[in-house]
């Protein structure tokens, strides 16, 4: 899920544009290393499809969807796209790759920390605790190596947007403990790609990022 850089301002249209220039590169390697790793580390739980057959798991698809759509809508309005016009092919290509490619890693990371903790503990709720924790981390770094890398600065700081910005805030939380939950409680790999698509969607309309 690519959230926002730490940035106060929106770049002008030119000094964006070529602020993502660069994007491609490191976008492709991201991708091609999410492609192995959910060949060599997922490939059971991506060769899975969802069918939703218990109440809980279409509930907890429902309400992840619902914070989701939240927190995305929040996001338009603490956001600024500098004067940036929207590009479909990235609309439509990066949601589609990141919302696979990322989604293999975040749940990489979560079944790495859920592996980690299996020697100390059965208990369900502490295994979920080890991989969310585990893909906080992996989201914190990925965001500071990656995306304030290749994002153009979007957040607005007015105090005008405090309250959307709060809901914002909560609502990625929100929304790494919902969609971990879907893979730890029913593997359910495709369901978190899908919401993850959808909110790479709203991403790049609402700053009108471009993949170059």
């Amino acid at each position: 899920m690519a959230s926002p850089p730490v940035s106060t301002t929106a770049q002008a249209p030119s000094s964006a544009k070529s602020f993502a220039k660069s994007s491609f590169w490191p976008l492709a390697l991201y991708w091609t290393v999410g492609a192995v790793v959910g060949a060599l580390y997922l490939r059971p739980e991506m060769a899975q499809l969802p069918t939703y057959s218990s109440r809980s798991h279409f509930v907890s698809v429902a309400v992840a969807l619902a914070v989701t759509v939240v927190t995305t809508v929040a996001y338009s309005k603490v956001t600024t796209y500098g004067g940036r016009s929207l590009h479909l092919p990235t609309l439509f290509g990066f949601s589609f790759f990141n919302g696979i490619l990322e989604t293999v890693l975040f749940l990489a990371s979560f079944k790495i920390g859920t592996t980690l903790a299996v020697p100390f503990t059965a208990e369900p709720l502490w295994l979920f605790l080890a991989g969310t924790l585990s893909f906080f981390v992996y989201s914190g770094l990925i965001h500071v190596f990656l995306w304030l890398k290749i994002l153009p600065p979007h957040l607005n700081k007015s105090p005008a947007v405090k309250n959307a910005r709060r809901v914002w805030i909560v609502g990625l939380v929100a929304v790494s403990v919902l969609w971990g939950w879907l893979y730890f409680a029913y593997q359910d790999f495709w369901s978190v790609a899908v919401l993850h698509a959808l909110f790479d969607a709203g991403m790049v309309y609402c700053i009108r990022y471009r993949l170059r």
